[in-house]
Order: C-alpha cells, then structure tokens, then sequence
C-alpha cells in the first residue's frame, strides 16, 4: 500500500477506525460487541486526543478477563463463530493493534509489548483482506476514504483528526 507512505500516522489510524466503524453494525447482536465497542472508541480518542496512552490500549488486547487477544497476539473469541463474524473481529484487532502501536510510536517508547512488536503498516494491508471478507463491504468506501485522507491529511501534517468528519465521506 504505497499510498500510505504519503499521509500522516493519525490519518492511518483513522483510515483502519473509519473502515471499522462502517461494519460494526454487523456484529451489534453478538455478546463481545461491547467490548469492541469500547476498544475502537478508545481508539478514537487516541487518534482525536491523544487521551489513551500505549499501555492503556495495550490492556484492551491484553488483558485475561475481558481483552480482544492471548498474551502471543492471537485473537480469539471463546464461542464458535461464523465467517461473518470472524472478518469483523479481525478488523477490529487488527485496527485495534494498529492503532496500540501507532500510540507506542507516538510516546517514543523504545521497548513496546512483544505482540506489538511484529505491527507496522503492513498490517492496513492485513486488515484490508479481512474487510473485504465482510458481506456489504464496498470497495468504493475504502478508495474514497483513501482519497480524501491524502488531499487534507499529507505526511508531515499534524492537523486534527475528527471522527465524524471522516464518517460523512463513506456514508
């Protein structure tokens, strides 16, 4: 994906959210939406504020009682789950390891946890082939989404990311 290369580390991040939350209508029904609920909204406030440290993003995917991940960085899901279903959450760990490591570059951390270590912008490339496993998933969203984050978000650029502006161009 060599467009990347020439927008700024916030308009990745809000490429991957934005794309999430186009099919997280898809999962309302099942019990662990709530908790993906909570980590892309999380994400949001990263990416908009910078609210959420690294660590506390880290805990969403790590964590034994309610997290999105094992300590090696599989996702899982302890119920059997349909194919569906299945292309949704890797969206929204794969968005949700993004934008984790986006946060530890950010801070400048030298040591990030070991299932963060292997993310880079390779994996808008992963979670491309996974969206597109999801039914509804429009090629067109991604392509417009992609074309108005490099004309008002270039490299180099630090001006803000706002949620509901970038919704209103795949609406």
């Amino acid at each position: 994906m060599k467009w990347v290369e020439n927008v700024s580390a916030d308009a990745k991040v809000a490429y991957l959210l934005t794309l999430t939350e186009k099919i997280m209508n898809k999962i309302e029904n099942y019990k662990w939406y709530d908790l993906a609920r909570k980590s892309i909204d999380m994400c949001w406030e990263w990416v908009e504020k910078k609210m959420q440290s690294g660590d506390e993003l880290y805990l969403r995917l790590d964590n034994e009682t309610d997290g999105l991940c094992h300590i090696e960085g599989v996702a899982f899901i302890n119920d059997e789950i349909d194919p569906q279903e299945e292309a949704v959450w890797f969206c929204v760990t794969e968005a949700v390891f993004y934008v984790t490591w986006q946060a530890y570059q950010y801070e400048k951390e030298e040591y990030v946890p070991q299932a963060i270590e292997t993310v880079d912008d390779e994996t808008i490339d992963n979670f491309m082939e996974s969206i597109k496993k999801v039914d509804g998933y429009q090629e067109e969203w991604a392509e417009q989404l992609k074309k108005y984050l490099l004309e008002n978000y270039p490299a180099g650029s630090d001006k803000k990311i706002k949620r509901e502006e970038l919704l209103k161009q795949i609406a």
